[in-house]
């Protein structure tokens, strides 16, 4: 009987394959697709060793370059790892639990990645993307990748980007904005950077909770330009290189809070407020460098040092005299003073002449006798 001995190396490698179920890879001119015991898949079909690679692996190691016609389908359940350079990856038709994770530097490993078709569950991690569309798509993370151009268009509510998650990514298009939204909602920032973009950095419209957490966002145009949208600011710095900070047009909501800071650069403005139905709210932990149009607002609530919207006092009119006017320290005119006096007045008491610095407390006849008055005012 003929015993043939087989040295360690190919022990091992029938033995214990491969962690990958298919590896497709470039090398030359020739592109290849074997399953974790080196069993040919696909062999010299050109870039269409990919998709079929992908198609029948679950876990799968891609190395090479591949500058695609069409962009690879990815279905349900599989986890990609990416070593080179894929031009074009497409994601839909409810296609759920996918994971992608760049293991490359030197180019970007995503050139076009479209994301639609009620795909979901969805994870990126330390990938380069170029262009990003996502359309009717959702709980999606991008977890430590950098991003030239983020496109979330929705079709209307309900059919848009949903709870998508930026960890720790680096979103920077030298080329214009750098996100632009629409109809998306549940859209989570943490610890990541919308920067050196040449244009907007946050281009939002109709769009519904979207939060930044120790975040850092600037644009050349603006950090943040907003129409019929709502967002919060914690520990987050914005900042404009020209223009404004945030841009809140018809029917914006900002709450900014925990030490975020949204700084001018000389001849800039922090806020520019250009709707009547906008809501803004500031902590007192926050620093705003200033603000135009806060006339304008619905609504607006701070209780900042430097933009206060509610203040209290006491005043006092003297003895023989029928008025006193009292200056508020609010950044607005109020909409709102109450009085209440602190002795019995010799007739009635109501405020008058109230502007954007000051009030008038009247009564209808002089006291004998200094008259203190509590008063409080609001935006």
């Amino acid at each position: 009987m003929l015993i043939r001995t087989v040295d360690r190396k190919e022990f091992e490698e029938r033995t214990f394959p491969h962690a990958y179920d298919v590896l497709v890879y470039q090398e030359g001119g020739h592109y290849y697709a074997k399953d974790a015991y080196g069993n040919v898949i696909c062999v010299d079909s050109g870039t269409g060793c990919l998709q079929e690679g992908i198609n029948h692996g679950k876990n799968i190691y891609v190395k090479g370059i591949f500058n695609l016609d069409n962009p690879i389908n990815i279905t349900s359940g599989k986890v990609i790892h990416i070593n080179g350079y894929i031009s074009s990856v497409r994601i839909g038709d409810y296609a759920a639990y996918i994971e992608i994770i760049g293991k490359g530097s030197e180019r970007y490993n995503i050139g076009n990645l479209y994301i639609e078709g009620g795909a979901a569950m969805l994870t990126f991690r330390n990938l380069h993307i170029d262009n990003t569309t996502i359309t009717h798509a959702g709980d999606i993370l991008f977890d430590s990748c950098r991003l030239k151009y983020v496109n979330l268009q929705g079709y209307g509510h309900g059919q848009g980007p949903y709870w998508i998650t930026f960890l720790k990514s680096w979103i920077s298009n030298s080329d214009g904005n750098g996100i632009d939204m629409a109809y998306a909602v549940h859209i989570l920032f943490i610890s990541s950077m919308i920067v050196y973009n040449n244009g907007i950095g946050l281009n939002m419209n109709t769009s519904r909770n979207i939060k930044f957490i120790n975040s850092i966002i600037e644009g050349n145009k603006a950090g943040i330009a907003m129409v019929n949208s709502d967002v919060v600011l914690e520990g987050t710095l914005f900042y404009a290189n020209n223009d404004y900070g945030i841009y809140m047009g018809n029917s914006s909501k900002v709450i900014i809070k925990d030490y975020s800071h949204v700084r001018a650069l000389p001849g800039s403005i922090s806020i520019l407020i250009d709707s009547t139905d906008s809501l803004l709210m500031i902590d007192r932990l926050s620093i705003i460098d200033n603000i135009i149009g806060l006339d304008k607002l619905a609504y607006f609530k701070s209780d900042n040092p430097s933009y206060l919207s509610k203040n209290t006092g006491q005043a006092t009119i003297p003895a023989n005299a029928t008025s006193i006017t009292v200056n508020h320290g609010l950044i607005c005119t109020p909409k709102k003073v109450l009085v209440t006096p602190l002795a019995q007045p010799p007739g009635s008491i109501w405020v008058s002449n109230i502007t954007g610095t000051s009030f008038n407390i009247n009564v209808s006849a002089a006291p004998t006798t200094d008259l203190p008055v509590a008063w409080y005012a609001e935006c």
